[in-house]
């Protein structure tokens, strides 16, 4: 078996002084150093945990926050084909934005299952992308994508955590949603059991790229301010965020997790209990993971 050095590093920098950039409280935060482990580069930043709407976030943004990300980033990995030709037929003509979207991998299934007005938008590629004649992709952020009122839904698949203007973001949403419309939301969660347990080498913490870590408390302050209403809040947190951040409390950089190592440190039983621990997690409310439904107020 692989020997594997637990970090013993404290992280824990005790009470800062800090701004929440979410509600603007101000005040001595409790506050922590975490390590980017995707791109494995260690470099460490501090975050804090806001003691008015409960969010965690980073304390200062990098300025080349863009060279964590890069061509080979999971969500950039699907290929243009400008010319594709879909073989099923357009049933659905429901307009949708994938916001954050890299390059469109979840708009290209949904073209292929029959969806034909599909839209999406994501800065950080290098430039616009078409998959045939039902999906356009831009390289801009959501503030910059026209058509007021008229989307249908918007989604935000694990991408509002990593947007440096949450409000405005939200703003924007409700500017482009059609008076029905919806914005479905996939988002890491704070608090819950796996950054108790494991501190900042909980994975979903993803130091630099995952800005704010929301809170319930913080994500309706935010509905309230842009006009925006939630609806409905489920957790889907899985076992992931026990293993992840079991390895990397231990210096394995995400990609080096397979699933040779995950069974060389953990039995078939050891794996069922944390199945099952996270799906007790999400009953409680406590899971790392949650899908959150919007409308217009």
């Amino acid at each position: 078996m692989r020997v594997l050095q637990k970090d013993t590093t404290d992280r824990n920098l005790g009470m800062r002084p800090h701004t929440c950039k979410i509600c603007g409280a101000q005040g001595n935060f409790a506050s922590y150093l975490a390590r980017e482990m995707m791109k494995n580069t260690r470099d460490e930043f501090e975050y804090f945990v806001c003691g008015d709407c409960d969010c965690l976030q980073i304390a200062e943004i990098p300025d080349d926050l863009g060279k964590y990300y890069g061509e080979n980033y999971y969500s950039f990995a699907l290929k243009e084909q400008a010319d594709y030709q879909y073989e099923k037929p357009v049933n659905c003509n429901y307009k949708i934005l994938d916001v954050g979207c890299g390059s469109g991998a979840f708009l290209f299934a949904q073209a292929q299952g029959g969806c034909g007005n599909l839209y999406g938008c994501d800065p950080f590629l290098e430039h616009d992308i078409q998959y045939g004649d039902r999906v356009h992709i831009r390289k801009c952020s959501i503030h910059e994508m026209d058509g007021d009122g008229t989307f249908d839904g918007i989604r935000m698949g694990d991408s509002f955590e990593h947007m440096t203007d949450p409000l405005e973001v939200l703003l924007s949403v409700r500017r482009l949603l059609a008076p029905s419309g919806k914005l479905w939301m996939s988002i890491p969660t704070y608090p819950n059991a796996a950054m108790q347990m494991f501190g900042t080498h909980w994975y979903q913490l993803d130091a630099p790229r995952h800005i704010f870590l929301h809170s319930i408390k913080s994500l309706k302050f935010l509905a309230q301010k842009s006009g925006l209403r939630i609806t409905d809040i489920v957790y889907d947190s899985n076992d992931s965020q026990f293993i992840r951040s079991f390895f990397y409390e231990r210096g394995v950089p995400f990609h080096e997790i397979t699933a040779e190592l995950v069974y060389e440190y953990f039995t078939k039983a050891d794996l069922l209990k944390m199945e099952q621990s996270a799906k007790e997690l999400n009953r409680k409310g406590f899971g790392d993971h949650m899908n959150v439904t919007w409308a217009r107020d």
